[in-house]
């Protein structure tokens, strides 16, 4: 392990118990995550944040957690991210087991309200922007370069393919691809 690996893996740790949330030993976190939390932030064992130059795909980008103040963030076990930006308004449930490819987008808000008029307003007003939960269930992996957009839920063992944008609820053991993703075909074991 690097000298950089392990001064950056020790600050991003001393982030995460500076604003309060349980870390357990097993979490590992390589480069430097952009990190927020004004809401919870709830984390299983054993995860691995990749962030930065040492993945070498999407090595220009800094892997970031942003919990707006009502936001619930869970991270189960055994989870990898690699590069990728969650950003949590409202609710977002990561279960074990799950992979997320570099330069992914989860959201479960639309950051902006929609409304033209509220949007260019001088005080724009947060509450007028819709959010919706957003669930990933247990062993599913998300290829490079997604987007899982609000209110979404992704099936258990389902595989979501590189550059697909999910806006709709993906059955357990199927695999989806494409802009809007659609079904592919049903995952063989």
């Amino acid at each position: 392990m690097s000298l950089y690996t392990k001064i950056s893996g020790t600050y991003n740790l001393l982030k995460l118990l500076i604003s309060g949330v349980k870390v357990h030993k097993s979490i590992r976190i390589i480069g430097n995550l952009w990190f927020t939390c004004k809401g919870s932030l709830l984390l299983g064992k054993n995860i691995r944040i990749w962030s930065g130059y040492l993945n070498p795909i999407g090595r220009n980008m800094n892997a970031s957690i942003y919990i707006e103040s009502n936001g619930t963030l869970h991270i189960g076990d055994n989870v990898g991210i690699s590069n990728s930006c969650i950003w949590c308004a409202q609710s977002i449930d990561i279960g074990n087991n799950v992979l997320i490819g570099a330069l992914c987008i989860i959201t479960d808000t639309d950051a902006h309200p929609l409304n033209a008029q509220v949007r260019i307003s001088d005080t724009e007003d947060r509450a007028k922007t819709k959010t919706s939960p957003i669930i990933i269930e247990e062993n599913v992996f998300i290829g490079t370069s997604c987007i899982i957009c609000k209110g979404v839920k992704i099936g258990m063992n389902s595989i979501v393919g590189a550059g697909s944008v999910v806006t709709k609820d993906i059955p357990p053991n199927q695999i989806w691809a494409g802009n809007p993703a659609r079904f592919i075909k049903n995952v063989e074991y």
